[in-house]
């Protein structure tokens, strides 16, 4: 029993480490800052993930009138991307998706999300916003995977 109840306890805490996490979104009415970057690009991004050299665009498509998808695209370089939806006030599902070369497909889920979504741009169908997401690396938990930086980009 006590092996039974020990197998329980690891498989509720292996489902709660990389299950999804949802985000509360801070609305501003002007989101400051540099956003010069989206004469050329809609993204401006740092991240320490796995097989990652920069991306320098995101693709942000409108699902339904409440849900937006929102992904990077790996490249010859970058086999890691950035994915997460914004539904209604939050952000849902954010995580990197890892299309290893050597080692296949992975998963690395969000534990931390700072996001703030300009209100007037997103009004004009502009997804304007500022991010910071912490990701769960198990395989070297002092090593912090994080992916954060500025979004400007037309919905479409």
């Amino acid at each position: 029993m006590k092996y039974m109840t020990l197998v329980v306890v690891l498989a509720f805490c292996s489902f709660n480490l990389y299950s999804w996490k949802e985000f509360k979104i801070e609305w501003v009415e002007n989101l400051k800052g540099d956003f010069s970057f989206s004469r050329k690009h809609s993204l401006k991004s740092e991240a320490w993930c796995y097989e990652y050299a920069g991306v320098s665009e995101i693709t942000v498509k409108k699902l339904n009138k409440d849900s937006i998808e929102c992904y990077t695209l790996a490249n010859a370089a970058t086999h890691s991307t950035l994915n997460f939806y914004i539904i209604n006030d939050i952000v849902s599902n954010p995580r990197i998706e890892l299309n290893s070369i050597t080692d296949g497909k992975r998963t690395f889920f969000c534990n931390k999300a700072l996001i703030k979504v300009d209100k007037k741009a997103m009004q004009r169908g502009i997804l304007k916003a500022e991010f910071d997401m912490k990701f769960n690396h198990v395989e070297n938990p002092k090593k912090q995977m994080f992916w954060k930086g500025k979004i400007y980009a037309k919905i479409r």
